[in-house]
């Protein structure tokens, strides 16, 4: 058994949307058996053939998603990381901002290559949103990483920054603004991001579902080179980079 110092030696980032991985696998179980029933327990002929189909193909359906999330959430997250940082190019002077930022994915990769700057982390620490997600967690992944001198982090709601008026550099953020069900509470957050921003200050957002609409957002109040990159399939469905500045 590992002691607690080896444990620790590597950071841990989470698992993304534990519930639905849990869902899927479950479900994708109870259809796999289902399958296996079929295939020893039916008549052979044409009728068995159609159903064991029809099963392993809802089998797959729902395993698919859970494994896709899985891999995103163990290898390709890492790689959009780095996308976003590379469109960046920070000078190491910076503010930085992550919203939303779980176990501290962006924000602990901002502290990495800034000397002189903060990384500033967000988040209201929803387990559905990412497994085990807790500040504590957080602060331990950037002790880990040994930045946590550069790390400032917060419990708080996006659509209500804690921070005061353009006072970030930079502001980051990864597949969080989309748990916001409504679009006026997504609009409140995109709205904070831009409240928060000092002048020629900068965003990148990483996410899903509803990130076209955030470029469209930020052209409408006035922000500057907005550009939407991608799509990148991160966990199987569409990932998009939304950049601009004040």
């Amino acid at each position: 058994m590992k002691d607690q110092n080896q444990i620790l030696k590597k950071p841990r980032y989470g698992y993304d949307a534990p519930e639905i991985v849990k869902r899927m696998a479950m479900l994708g179980s109870i259809a796999l058996i289902a399958t296996l029933i079929s295939l020893f327990m039916m008549s052979s002929g044409y009728i068995k053939f159609i159903v064991i189909i029809i099963l392993a193909v809802t089998t797959i359906s729902f395993f698919l998603p859970a494994i896709t999330i899985l891999l995103g959430s163990m290898f390709f997250k890492f790689r959009e990381r780095d996308w976003l940082f590379d469109q960046l190019a920070l000078k190491g002077n910076e503010t930085v901002l992550d919203v939303g930022c779980g176990h501290g994915l962006l924000l602990i990769a901002a502290a990495k290559r800034i000397k002189s700057g903060k990384a500033i982390g967000i988040d209201l620490w929803v387990q559905a949103d990412q497994a085990d997600n807790s500040q504590e967690a957080t602060l331990m992944n950037a002790k880990v990483e040994g930045v946590q001198d550069k790390v400032e982090i917060h419990s708080g709601d996006m659509r209500k920054l804690p921070l005061a008026d353009k006072s970030i550099d930079v502001v980051v953020s990864s597949w969080a603004i989309h748990n916001i069900y409504d679009e006026q509470g997504r609009e409140a957050a995109l709205s904070e991001i831009k409240r928060v921003l000092k002048p020629e200050g900068r965003f990148a957002i990483l996410d899903i579902d509803h990130a076209p609409s955030y470029r469209e957002y930020f052209i409408k109040q006035g922000m500057q080179d907005v550009k939407l990159l991608g799509p990148r399939y991160t966990f199987g469905n569409k990932t998009y980079l939304v950049l601009g500045k004040v």
